[in-house]
C-alpha cells in the first residue's frame, strides 16, 4: 500500500501521489488578498463586486488562521474602498452643486449657461473623478502584485500608495 494515501497532508490538500512519494498539486490556489483586490477592479465593470470585496476583507482579516501579511493587505484595500467612497460622494455632491449654482435661475429667457466657469467646473469635475479612478486602480495593481509574491503592502494605512 502507498504511505502518502495515508498522508492527511497528501489527502486534504488534493494532491496527487507520484511515484517517488511526493505529492504534486493539481488545483490551483488563488490567495485572498488576490481575490478582493481583483473584485475591487472587476468593480469597474461591475458596480456591485467593491461591495463583495470589502465584506470578504473585513471578514477575512478577523479570521485567526490570517496571516499576517495578508492582513495588511486587507487594511490596504479596506482604506482603500472608504477613501474612494468618500472621493466620489463628495466629488457628485461638489460636482451637482456646482452645476446647479452655475445654471441660470428659471424664468429668464437665457438658453444655457454663458459663463465658462460652468464648464470648468463640469470637466474639472471629470477629471478629478478620473484621477480617483486612476488612484483606485493603482492602488489596487499593487496590491495584486505584492500579495502574488506574499509580501505585505509597506504602508497599509497610506492614502497614497
Amino acid at each position: 500500500m502507498d504511505e502518502t494515501a495515508n498522508d492527511p497532508h497528501t489527502a486534504s490538500s488534493g494532491a496527487v501521489p507520484t511515484p517517488n512519494g511526493g505529492g504534486a498539486s493539481t488545483s490551483v490556489t488563488f490567495q485572498r488578498p488576490v481575490i478582493v483586490a481583483s473584485l475591487f477592479l472587476i468593480n469597474i465593470v461591475l458596480t456591485f463586486s467593491v461591495f463583495v470585496g470589502v465584506i470578504l476583507a473585513y471578514i477575512w482579516r478577523s479570521e485567526p488562521q490570517t496571516e499576517e501579511w495578508e492582513k495588511t493587505h486587507y487594511t490596504y484595500l479596506i482604506q482603500t474602498f472608504w477613501i474612494g467612497l468618500v472621493l466620489t460622494f463628495g466629488g457628485l455632491f461638489v460636482w451637482f452643486a456646482a452645476i446647479f449654482a452655475l445654471l441660470p435661475p428659471a424664468g429668464t429667457s437665457n438658453q444655457g449657461p454663458d459663463d465658462p466657469t460652468f464648464f470648468i467646473v463640469f470637466f474639472g469635475m471629470f477629471f478629478v473623478w478620473l484621477a480617483a479612478a486612476i488612484w483606485f486602480c493603482t492602488r489596487c495593481i499593487l496590491s495584486l502584485i505584492k500579495a502574488g509574491k506574499r509580501e505585505p503592502m509597506p504602508k497599509p494605512r497610506t492614502w497614497l500608495f
